[in-house]
């Protein structure tokens, strides 16, 4: 009878330190399909994206967003709830699951994901940073189904965010009560329904004030604002600026009327 072989088992740790970069596998995460990831140093500056991730940015290069922070790339309010989250991974060490988050996408709607985030540590077990991996919230699948009486909801405002859009009408929709409609979206989206359709418009007032450039009335309008007054007024609690100050540091070089 032949000797009985034994496998030697080696530490996780000492094969990966044998790999010349951990870029190998950071290129594996360009070819996941619907997986977005990203990796930000402690001041928020990201270090890293998959090219899912530039494509719902409406980005080319992964060098466009390198040294960039959140508040480079989306708006204040956005930018200030993941740095929140963030410095919460960093500070106590442990890992965000499963957060449903929104997020702009090249066209200014806002998009909803599930995320999840865990602290990145050198050597010295050091937290230098965070790791981030989302799933599209409409493709991740039967562990979201508490969400689905809510899509036709979150569908028809990002369809017909421009036009007069009622709690009525959205928790119809839903097959809910207005209260009830309301209550369960603030549970799962951690907003108030007029909350997320004001970040709709305006995230797509964002993009008409870079990329053309009609008037500031006219913009109003189309996204859904009946008073312009009003849209400035909501703009600058938003954006912490006004529209033309927006349009002014954000003025893309190709505008079209």
């Amino acid at each position: 009878m032949g000797k009985r072989r034994h496998s030697v088992q080696t530490p996780p740790g000492s094969f990966f330190e044998k790999l010349a970069s951990p870029d190998q596998l950071l290129q594996l995460l360009n070819h996941l399909p619907a997986t977005y990831f990203f990796a930000k140093d402690l001041q928020g500056r990201f270090v890293h994206v998959n090219q899912s991730l530039l494509d719902v940015l409406g980005l080319h290069h992964e060098a466009d967003v390198i040294g960039k922070t959140d508040h480079d790339l989306f708006p204040p309010e956005v930018a200030d709830q993941y740095r929140v989250h963030d410095h919460a991974v960093e500070q106590t060490g442990r890992a965000l699951t499963n957060h449903v988050c929104a997020v702009p996408d090249a066209a200014g709607v806002l998009r909803w994901y599930v995320e999840t985030k865990i602290p990145l540590v050198d050597a010295r077990g050091k937290t230098i940073g965070v790791a981030g991996v989302m799933y599209d919230l409409e493709k991740a699948g039967a562990m979201l189904a508490p969400y689905e009486r809510l899509n036709a909801a979150i569908t028809h405002i990002t369809n017909h965010y421009d036009e007069k859009i009622t709690l009525e009408g959205l928790a119809e929709l839903s097959h809910l009560s207005v209260s009830q409609f309301k209550r369960v979206f603030k549970q799962h989206f951690r907003v108030t329904p007029t909350q997320y359709l004001g970040r709709v418009r305006i995230n797509a007032a964002c993009t008409m004030l870079r990329e053309t450039s009609l008037s500031v009335e006219i913009i109003a309008e189309r996204v859904g604002f009946y008073d312009a007054s009003h849209f400035v007024k909501q703009f600058r609690v938003a954006m912490r600026q006004t529209p033309g100050e927006f349009r002014a540091l954000n003025k893309s070089a190709s505008q079209e009327p």
